[in-house]
């Protein structure tokens, strides 16, 4: 049980690396292809990729169903059953990545064109990029349970390492390219190789490590095939919900307002995701180490690993809550090009959604790891139908901020009442101890950093990158001090036993 807690602190700590990169990346590399493309071309390329995020869905929730019964037989060493899983989901995805393909297809012929895009160029453009990424999805789906099952196999750290590399090999080529006058399809055709290339390497790793693993047409069974879509089917349902919460937004633009509306929304958009990914760095490795432990019937380790995250992201969501609606404004404004100013709202608008439903990332984890991931998929059927009701009503009357008030006013509602009370009943645990730690943490998150915010913003006003980065500075020391005393006292001892190591 030692070695599984050092191996998900490593997952946890590679992921938050990975994601720092992305980051970084995401920073440099938007301003400077929405600058050279222009609002109306960057804002084609987004809806592509909303597109292509779509066509996801037809993974039928394989993924969630491979990295829980991977982990479950692998705590059991039993590596006949986690091979017959491997090549069945293989024989799956096979079928999987040839419809995604052919979906793909008839829909550049037959629906893109509805999208309210001006210059006919454009159009074609995107058609063509669409078709090309068409093709990496398809091979993402032929080599997924080859080459990205290391996480299943709670080698969290080597697919973030991977991932990290694909996405900087991948940026240099992207901004070479943009810079010898190449277009959207250039860009779509790195990113199929770079993927390919990604995979492949991740098979070879995998194989190096369990050499027990094989895949054979002779391992593929009914059997497991059964068990796999049993699982899966839930988790279909909560893909469809995460991708119309989380990637409809530029789609929703792109219909009912324009493409130019679709790529000054994204910036903003697309950092708030990049918060929840940072979050979910936590939650992807959890998950396993869950099913290991559940698999042991330690349930109230259980209950103290998800109240014990609920307590830590609260306080760091409300901190960052805080930072958005203070340095929102002057790092769009450092940021990105004049025309996308509007962004800053939507990032000030979505934080406080985010506030509230970053938290229970780690719910979301806890029940994909014991098998109650049903609870995931009831909830996002009602914030998914009420982001889409919103969005017809709010789009036409205020553009942007209506996409963002669409987001954020379902999460500010279900994320107190229905989803603590789901998290009640699973692991007997009050819903207002749930509720309550929640907002009492967040609270002392946001009281910490809210006055330290205002007072160094008007002592050093933010406007250039030096003062902006020394404001955030002074704002994250000060909250990180008084979150260290947060920690439950087996945690801080850990987190100084581990710093120590690393000095």
């Amino acid at each position: 049980m030692a070695a599984l807690g050092r191996q998900l602190l490593k997952n946890i700590f590679s992921s938050w690396g990975g994601y720092v990169v992305r980051l970084v990346i995401t920073f440099f590399f938007v301003p400077y292809i929405a600058g050279v493309f222009g609002d109306a071309r960057y804002g084609v390329w987004v809806i592509v990729f909303q597109t292509i995020a779509y066509f996801s869905l037809l993974d039928l929730g394989l993924s969630s169903a491979l990295t829980r019964y991977v982990s479950r037989y692998l705590s059991e060493r039993d590596f006949p059953a986690i091979n017959r899983v491997l090549s069945t989901s293989s024989a799956l995805y096979l079928v999987i990545g040839s419809a995604v393909f052919g979906g793909i297809y008839l829909f550049v012929h037959l629906f893109f064109g509805y999208f309210r895009i001006g210059d006919p160029g454009l159009v074609e453009e995107g058609k063509r990029a669409l078709l090309v990424l068409g093709g990496f999805m398809a091979f993402n789906s032929y080599l997924l349970p080859w080459g990205n099952s290391l996480a299943a196999f709670q080698r969290h750290d080597i697919t973030r390492l991977l991932a990290v590399f694909e996405e900087l090999i991948r940026v240099v080529v992207m901004v070479w390219l943009i810079r010898e006058g190449y277009g959207l399809m250039a860009l779509a055709l790195v990113i199929l190789f770079a993927s390919v290339a990604k995979h492949l390497v991740g098979g070879l790793w995998l194989r190096k490590l369990y050499p027990q693993v094989r895949l054979s047409g002779g391992g593929v069974t009914s059997a497991t095939a059964r068990m796999l879509l049993g699982y899966s089917k839930i988790s279909f349902g909560i893909t469809i919900g995460w991708l119309i919460i989380f990637n409809a937004d530029t789609f929703l633009l792109g219909l009912l307002s324009s493409s130019a509306a679709a790529g000054v929304y994204n910036p903003g958009a697309q950092l708030m995701l990049y918060l929840r990914n940072i979050v979910n760095s936590i939650g992807i490795p959890l998950t396993p180490a869950i099913s290991h432990v559940e698999a042991g019937g330690e349930m109230d380790k259980v209950r103290s690993v998800y109240l014990r995250g609920v307590k830590y992201v609260s306080y760091v969501s409300y901190v960052f809550l805080v930072g958005v609606v203070i340095y929102a404004r002057p790092f769009v404004r450092l940021w990105l090009p004049a025309e996308f100013s509007e962004a800053a709202t939507v990032m000030i608008i979505l934080s406080f959604g985010a506030a509230i439903f970053l938290p229970q990332i780690i719910g979301n984890s806890v029940l994909f790891g014991i098998g109650q991931h049903r609870y995931i998929l009831r909830t996002l059927v009602f914030e998914s139908l009420a982001k889409i009701v919103l969005s017809v009503i709010l789009i036409p009357k205020y553009d942007l901020v209506g996409m963002a008030l669409a987001n954020a006013v379902p999460q500010l509602v279900l994320y107190v009442t229905l989803f603590p009370y789901f998290m009640s009943r699973v692991l007997a645990v009050e819903m207002r101890k749930i509720v309550g730690l929640g907002l009492a943490t967040g609270m002392l998150g946001a009281v910490v950093s809210l006055p330290a915010a205002l007072i160094v913003s008007r002592l050093l006003p933010p406007t250039g990158w030096g003062s902006f980065a020394a404001n955030v500075a002074t704002v994250v020391a000060g909250s990180v001090f008084v979150g260290y005393f947060l920690l439950e006292k087996g945690d801080r001892q850990k987190l100084t036993a581990l710093l120590n190591r690393s000095a």
